[in-house]
């Protein structure tokens, strides 16, 4: 994704929020993913508000690594205030659940969500989204070295940089130019050094 079409979807997903009627006094962007968007979000609607709940459910790139957990927890009480929760995508919907469970059990006004896109076969739907679309690993533009780097490994055993362009290609529909595979080589001998 680019970051021309992240900011398009934003401001949907913004629009959706002020056409509703909704009033949010607080945003909880879950980290890592929903951080820019609700960076975002914050700008479109005018929140000042801004927290950051840590929700792990995928390992490396489009590995689950079990159950959504959250991993710093924290206390606040947030009587009288109406919270959006909010993160990138609903891919499973796990990240979105835990969240907003544990949210609610700090005695909210209203919990509302809000993602980018709402995958098929999520079990959660959120409140707000721009689009819907099928199951797919989506690389966000502040993700994309480290989706890379966990991707091109996957089809690079022995193979020169056109080969791992072709397969990039072919495996996950990404088009890469020789130098951004090599960039990426590189990247990922340094993060192993």
């Amino acid at each position: 994704m680019s970051w021309d079409r992240f900011y398009n979807l934003a401001r949907i997903t913004s629009e959706k929020i002020i056409e509703s009627g909704y009033r949010v006094d607080l945003i909880v962007g879950l980290a890592r993913g929903g951080w820019v968007f609700s960076r975002v979000l914050c700008d479109f609607l005018g929140v000042r508000d801004l927290l950051s709940l840590k929700v792990e459910h995928w390992g490396i790139t489009a590995t689950p690594d079990g159950d959504a957990k959250i991993k710093y927890p924290f206390n606040l009480d947030l009587t009288g205030r109406r919270v959006l929760v909010v993160d990138d995508i609903s891919d499973t919907g796990k990240s979105l659940t835990v969240a907003t469970n544990y949210i609610k059990g700090m005695n909210p006004t209203d919990v509302k969500t809000a993602t980018l896109i709402l995958l098929s076969g999520s079990s959660f739907k959120p409140d707000f989204y721009s689009e819907d679309a099928s199951w797919r690993w989506v690389v966000f533009p502040w993700n994309y070295v480290e989706d890379m780097c966990n991707l091109v490994p996957k089809v690079s055993m022995g193979a020169s940089l056109e080969e791992i362009k072709v397969r990039m290609k072919e495996r996950f529909g990404l088009d890469l130019s020789e130098d951004e595979v090599d960039k990426i080589i590189d990247e990922i001998k340094r993060r192993k050094g």
